[in-house]
Formats: C-alpha cells, structure tokens, sequence
C-alpha cells in the first residue's frame, strides 16, 4: 500500500484494553483480522468485507442473531423461556426499526408502556441484545446501557397477614388441589419455579433439601425432624395436604404443574377465598417472617429460604412482628387448624 493512503469506512473500537477493527458496509459492521493494515491477509478480509450481500439491519434480525447466539443459549432454561416469549413481542412491536438508528430514547419510550417491575426486567433484556449487537458489529454502541426506568415505585409482593391465611386455610379444605399448593408453598417458602418440583424424592433423614433454580443455592427444609411448637401447625397442615407420592405439589393423576400455572392458581385461589392482591411469592415472604417472629436467627432463616447473603434475608423479614422479635415468641397464640388431624404417617418417605 502506498505511504499515505488509508482504507475507507474503517472503524476502531475498544474494548478490554484492546483495539478491534471494523469495515462498515451498508450500515453493517464487519470484523477484520488484527493485523497491519499493509498485511496481504488484511487487505485480502478488507476486500471481502466490501462483497458482503445487502444485510437486513433491523432489530428482528438482531433478536433473530441474538437468539442463536451463545450469548442466549448459555442462559438458564427457565430465562431463556422468558425471555424468548419477551423477545418475540419486541420484534412484532419494533421489529421494523433499524438497528443503527435506536437511540436510548427510543428504548426509554419502550420501557414506559410497562409497569416498573417488568420495565426493569425488559431492560435487561434491551441490554443483552444490544450488547451483542456491538460484539458482533451490528453497531458501535449500546444504546440499552444508559435506559432508565420511570420514576414508579414497583409494588411488591405483599407478604400474607396470619389473619389472611386463616381465611385460605377455613375456605379450601384439606385434600383440594387450592389447598395443597398453598401449604406446600407457605411450610417450604419456595418460589414456584422450585416449588412444582419438588418432593419426597428429595427428602433425606428428614430434610428436603435441593438446588434452586434461580441462584443455584442451596436450600434445606425441615420436612419430618423436630421442630419448635411455634411451627408444628404449619408443619402439620402441610404433612396433610402434601402429595404422598413423588411431588408435593400434584394435578391431574400426579402430574407436576407448570411454573406460571402454580402461580396463577394460587392467586385465584386466594382471590376466591376473600384474600385479595396477594401472590404464592408472598407465601414465601410469610414463612421468613413467621421464622423471624419465632426468634430464628438469619443465618437459620436463610438456610431454609435459601438466601445467600443477610441481606437477602432482611428485605424479606422486614415485616416480622417487633414484638414478637423482643419477646422471642409469636405476638398472640399459634394459628389453629380447623382439620387439625393427626399427622399422616412418615413411612411415605421411604418409598
């Protein structure tokens, strides 16, 4: 190449402490080999690049890419199930739209037609997707990074007052599928993505314990060991209503059920029950505040809901009694169960 002659549409980016060089053709980035700009081999990939046939630069194209990608595929199997159902509605509302020409407005204008708890979630993925479409040349920037969510406050989950579940538990009777999901979810504190799979199989010496599906970590449950009074009516109503066979939580002859089934069932369930606006998540919250209540300490609470850090525990527990906190015992007398029964016997577990 003659001194002083310097190759067109030439683009530098860097990332890592390192220098990356792109050919933009028709608006697509198209990597070259990091060598001299004089190499034969780089000059050879720079021609090449120019031969390119008329790409389809639009974001369903991107999120087409993205999907195939090992960026995607390495997610877990319940992300990727979320995500791709989200990821499809993106590309019938903006799937025309050039993927050089979004700005973070654009994204920002997205985001404000959702409620806060799902923007946030749709962020993320706004992120991925044009993260990947930097790494791969699609664009020089991410306009997802600096995408902000509109000033709403999420609402949470509520957690069940004991009132409210009195009221479940005198609405659906031992032996109704409303009521054996609702005492496996309270006594486990599992979230449902755990909760429908879950069961006898993974009892050992008394203990359930497995793997959860959204951290990785660990989480232990006492399911037949002793444990204190306080918690022996919970525990009770849940060895009644549990599934006797593999799962605990069951439909049809035997069958799991699904994720968001569980989820929308509890919910219905509570609604025709006289309890309304709260979520099976807010079972989980009520057993770390019962655990609170009952004088356990953070380390136990998060051993049994499976939190990593105090906390994770903290946010959870923050509704606990402050009575009951500085007497060491629940603030009135434990709940009753109106079909208190005997206990069914343990033997099961053995199977």
């Amino acid at each position: 190449m003659a001194k002083g002659v310097r190759l067109k549409d030439i683009k530098r980016k860097k990332a890592k402490g390192r220098v990356y060089l792109y050919r933009v053709v028709r608006g697509k980035f198209v990597r070259l080999p990091d060598l001299p700009e004089n190499h034969p081999d780089f000059l050879s990939a720079y021609l090449e690049a120019g031969n390119i046939a008329p790409v389809d630069n639009t974001l369903s194209s991107l999120a087409v890419a993205f999907l195939d990608s090992r960026d995607f595929q390495r997610r877990k199997s319940t992300t990727q199930k979320v995500w791709r159902r989200r990821i499809d509605q993106i590309r019938k509302l903006y799937g025309k739209s050039p993927v050089d020409r979004l700005e973070t407005q654009h994204i920002n204008k997205a985001l404000r037609k959702l409620t806060p708890g799902a923007a946030r979630s749709e962020r993320t993925i706004w992120r991925a997707i044009m993260s990947f479409a930097v790494t791969e040349g699609w664009r020089h920037n991410n306009p997802a990074k600096d995408a902000v969510i509109g000033k709403m406050k999420a609402t949470p989950h509520g957690t069940w007052t004991r009132g409210e579940i009195a009221t479940f538990r005198n609405y659906w009777p031992v032996g109704s599928n409303e009521r054996q999901a609702f005492e496996v979810l309270l006594w486990t504190g599992t979230r449902c993505v755990d909760a429908v799979a879950i069961g006898w199989q993974k009892v050992t010496d008394g203990v359930l314990e497995f793997r959860q599906e959204k951290t990785g970590g660990t989480a232990a449950v006492p399911i037949t060991v002793d444990v204190p009074a306080e918690l022996e009516n919970d525990r009770r109503a849940f060895l009644d209503c549990a599934g006797p066979e593999m799962l605990f939580i069951t439909v049809g002859r035997g069958r799991a059920r699904s994720v968001k089934g569980l989820s929308q069932f509890v919910s219905k369930s509570a609604k025709l029950a006289g309890v309304t606006g709260k979520t099976a998540h807010g079972l989980r919250k009520a057993r770390a505040v019962a655990l609170a209540e009952a004088g356990w300490t953070p380390h136990k609470i998060g051993a049994w809901l499976g939190h990593e850090s105090l906390s994770e525990v903290a946010h959870y527990t923050r509704e606990a009694n402050k009575r009951a906190l500085v007497s060491g015992k629940p603030e009135g007398k434990p709940m009753e169960i109106e079909e208190a029964t005997q206990p069914k016997p343990l033997l099961r577990i053995e199977k």
